[in-house]
């Protein structure tokens, strides 16, 4: 919308014509906006307050022409009522705690602007500046378009004056009726065939004064449709030294309301929320009485409370208690004597106990405990917590767990108890004697009871195969196990097998001969019908490994891509190993004239590996002892669950300090691969872990064929050739890291201060220039002068980070200048 019409902040609203307005409604309507959109849109250009009003006014005057111009058949949007504009526009406030006090501020989810486009009120009460529309149809025809003068009275052609002042809508419609009927005979009589129909057009506006605690106290214009809410919202909301209870509405002196909005809060209707009349105060006094309350209630926050009010009543207000809350008490913190103490308030005091103003209410959560639990986990079917009852055994909890599984270990089973102060001991029972009644075991709450499995207590079985398969890695093991099941159950042979090997690996054990050896073979040969019948045959052993080899003349297409500012971008296959850079120009048809020679980068895949570490493998060790944790998190004992949040801390801690220690130098290397990679879309076979930017003399390889720069090419090289650039980026420790214009000739201090300078924790002699082609240069040093490297089209310059000084401590420059005089003095007596 902004880009199609005009800059309001540019234009004068009181220099506009009146068919420059026209024209600018017109052009809004073609497009699906409204007057109150362009108002919008003129406010979030800075247009004030008093020329928005202005343009409001201009809206609907060119709207009364229109109107007068046609006044037989008005136009369809002559009678939609246009918006007051005032500061209620200008006022957003955040969020606060104090419950219900956002409700009238913008940026709620709630909006107090009246609609005044509603079906006209009955029981409206006229006045001055109201617009009336007055439609005669049936047997006869008229229409009628007036406003209530400051007298209170309207003129109709041919029927004289009618005084409206004070009536409501309704009666006005039938005081109209009756004067109309004089003309109008068809309206008289049982039976009429003419009938009358009033309508309210732009409401009046009425001058109404917002004081005390809100936003924007002040003097407002609002549509008399307007009630009190209509005008809190138009003076900002409440301010959090507002009260919510007590807003007070005068007229004429005298109060007519007290509105409390907790009631529209809480039942969706406040009483008193009258419309507005011309010269109404509105005041909002401080708040009395607030106190806070949170923990396990559904709405947590401060409250205001009346002095009739208890703390059932603040419960109220708060939805009441969450599931998991503890609501047989809840704790309280009052100021008492110019001192703080603690109460505890039973619940069948909630309905009488009396509110003070500043309480802090507690509702505390129940107990993550269990008081009659026991776990058992590992080899029973149904593993999991059960209910402590008196004289509890061992063998009673394995038959609610519906027994023990096939694969049980019967000999040994574990009972990890906690002590009193939450450590451990370990009980081990035999299983085979408690089954069989010959050993009783009774059982304590929190007991975590664990039943092995047969299959745990042994390593895996499995096998492995390695090579040229379709899916190697490791199978289990199967007693009666081929070589050939093993080779279909990995996918089966590739291509490249065939031709070649297959050897078999099997461990050597104490009972075997030869005493020196490491491991056994067995080779077989692979023809191009497959393995042979003996192969075929050869049974495995548990720990077997299987290589099957590469067929020696076999050799798979290598490709390499070439993007960018090229004739013939694209991929070209590898024709010999020694096919270099320059080659695969010429293959492309060489550069073309928009070529960034200087700023030409190779990519080639590699193992991007960086070592971790210290704090990367801490963290590594908490997590994998997490996960031990996480594995049954519903079965664990206080003592573990203490343990797992104690290990959470430790990681959170952990990962600050590794955040702040992010390597620069790494970053940039780092997002500049990426930017490469993304800008020229090689994300199909190219990741940032396997790759890496190679700088290359493109124009030394050009010049030179075959020399030093002219690297051999290898599978999966990708090289790039951009276009011209004509940007240096800046980065690092500058006040205004950005990207600017590279001018010929320029030093890097240039650069430098076009983004605002150092930084005060910038380490100027580490500044370092990157190349467009991946080459770097860094700032030199000779005695007290510093050589900065030059910037060139397409670079990158970094500031890193100076190191944090650490301060000296006054014990440490005593310790060190005692050292001194120590040792000064023994060389004294071996001189002497």
């Amino acid at each position: 919308m902004a880009q199609t019409l005009p800059d309001f902040s540019t234009i004068k609203v009181s220099s506009l014509s009146d068919q420059q307005i026209e024209s600018l409604m017109k052009q809004a309507k073609a497009m699906g906006y409204s007057e109150s959109d362009i108002l919008t849109l003129a406010q979030s250009q800075g247009v004030n307050a008093q020329d928005l009003a202005l343009l409001n006014e201009r809206f609907g005057r060119v709207k009364s022409m229109r109107a007068s111009q046609a006044k037989a058949n008005p136009v369809g949007d002559v009678r939609m009522r246009q918006p007051y504009v005032d500061s209620l526009q200008m006022v957003d406030k955040g969020a606060t705690s104090i419950y219900g006090l956002d409700i009238f501020r913008r940026g709620s989810f709630l909006t107090f602007q009246t609609s005044l486009n509603q079906p006209t009120p009955k029981d409206y009460v006229l006045g001055p500046g109201d617009e009336l529309f007055i439609d005669i149809y049936g047997a006869s025809e008229s229409y009628y378009q007036t406003q209530v003068t400051p007298e209170g009275t309207i003129i109709l052609e041919n029927l004289g004056v009618i005084a409206l002042n004070g009536l409501s809508v309704e009666q006005a419609e039938r005081k109209i009726r009756q004067r109309v009927a004089t003309v109008y005979e068809g309206m008289k009589g049982e039976r009429p065939n003419t009938f009358l129909s009033l309508s309210l057009g732009q409401v009046r506006s009425v001058g109404v004064n917002v004081i005390g605690q809100v936003q924007i106290p002040g003097t407002y214009n609002l549509s008399a449709l307007n009630t009190v809410f209509n005008a809190l919202y138009a003076a900002g909301g409440i301010t959090e030294n507002g009260s919510l209870r007590q807003v007070k509405h005068f007229r004429k002196g005298k109060l007519i309301s007290s509105i409390d909005i907790y009631d529209y809060l809480q039942r969706g209707y406040a009483e008193g929320d009258n419309r507005l009349e011309s010269g109404d105060v509105i005041l909002v006094p401080p708040y009395t009485n607030r106190v806070t309350l949170t923990g396990a209630v559904k709405v947590s926050g401060k409250f205001e409370l009346l002095e009739s009010e208890t703390l059932a009543d603040l419960l109220n207000y708060a939805g009441g208690f969450t599931e998991n809350a503890l609501n047989g008490t809840i704790k309280l913190k009052r100021i008492s004597d110019d001192q703080k103490r603690v109460a505890d308030i039973l619940s069948d005091q909630y309905e009488v106990f009396t509110i003070k103003n500043g309480d802090e209410y507690t509702v505390q959560t129940v107990l993550n405990r269990y008081t009659n639990r026991v776990v058992i986990q590992g080899a029973v079917f149904r593993p999991g917590n059960y209910a402590i009852t008196d004289n509890l055994g061992l063998a009673d909890l394995i038959k609610k767990s519906d027994g023990l599984r096939p694969d049980a270990f019967l000999d040994r089973a574990i009972i990890r108890r906690a002590k009193e102060d939450l450590t451990f001991e370990t009980i081990s029972v035999n299983l085979r004697d408690v089954l069989e009644n010959r050993q009783t075991v009774l059982l304590q709450r929190e007991d975590v009871v664990t039943v092995f499995s047969k299959n745990e207590l042994k390593e895996e079985h499995f096998i492995e195969v390695l090579g040229e398969v379709n899916k190697p890695g490791v199978l289990g093991f199967a007693d009666n196990t081929s070589l050939k099941d093993a080779l279909l159950m990995a996918g089966g042979l590739s291509n490249a097998a065939f031709g070649g090997s297959i050897e078999v690996s099997r461990r050597l054990y104490s009972d075997d001969s030869d005493r020196f050896g490491i491991s056994k073979t067995f080779a077989f040969a692979v023809d191009q019908s497959g393995l042979a019948t003996e192969a075929e045959s050869f049974i495995l052993s548990p720990y077997d490994q299987v290589y099957v080899r590469r067929n020696p003349n076999y050799k798979k297409q290598q490709l390499v891509t070439i993007e960018g500012q090229v004739r013939s971008p694209g991929q070209y296959a590898i024709r010999t190993q020694g096919e270099r850079i320059s080659d695969l120009l010429n293959r492309a048809g060489g550069i073309n004239a928009f070529a960034f020679v200087e700023g030409a980068t190779l990519i080639r895949k590699t193992e991007f590996y960086e070592e971790p570490t210290d704090i990367e493998q801490q963290i590594d060790q908490l997590i994998k002892l997490e996960a031990k944790f996480q594995k049954t998190p519903d079965l664990l004992t206080e003592a573990e669950q203490s343990l797992l949040k104690s290990i959470n801390e430790d990681i959170a801690e952990l990962e600050k300090r590794r955040e702040s220690n992010q390597n620069l130098s790494s970053f940039a290397k780092r997002e500049r691969l990426k930017e490469v990679i993304e800008r020229n879309a090689l994300t199909d076979n190219i990741q940032l872990k396997q790759a890496e930017a190679i700088g290359i003399d493109l124009q030394s390889i050009i010049n030179e064929p075959g020399s030093v720069s002219d690297l051999l090419l290898e599978d999966g090289d990708v090289l790039i050739i951009p276009k011209k650039s004509e940007t240096v980026r800046l980065r690092g420790k500058l006040l205004y890291p950005t990207t600017t214009r590279f001018v010929k000739g320029k030093s890097l201090k240039y650069y430098i201060n076009s983004a605002g300078g150092f930084d005060f924790r910038a380490k100027k002699k580490g500044t370092y220039v990157v190349y467009a082609n991946g080459e770097v240069a860094r700032t030199r040093s000779f005695l007290f002068m510093k050589f900065y490297p030059k910037p060139a089209p397409g670079a990158e310059i970094i500031v890193p980070t100076k190191p944090l000084a650490v301060p000296v401590r006054v014990q440490d420059v005593l310790a060190i200048t005692s050292s001194l005089a120590t040792l000064a003095l023994v060389i004294n007596q071996i001189s002497n």
